[in-house]
């Protein structure tokens, strides 16, 4: 098969995960949704990371609290 032919026929799949050659992302992938179930990345869809952020008994809280 010819370079143009594997072009073509690549063109016609969307690609879910992209392609990476030699630790550098050749091409990005088509279908973002696809693309994030793939590697699970999603936002939080509930204010669990606001509970932490917020926690008095936290010393990173304390620090904002002085330095903030």
């Amino acid at each position: 098969m010819t370079r143009a032919a594997k072009r073509a026929d690549n063109a016609s799949t969307p690609s879910v995960i992209g392609e990476v050659r030699g630790g550098k992302v050749d091409k990005q992938p088509q279908v973002k949704e696809q693309a994030a179930v793939a590697h699970a990345m999603f936002l939080y869809t509930n204010d669990a990371w606001a509970q932490r952020y917020f926690d008095e008994n936290d010393l990173h809280f304390l620090e904002r609290e002085v330095f903030g």
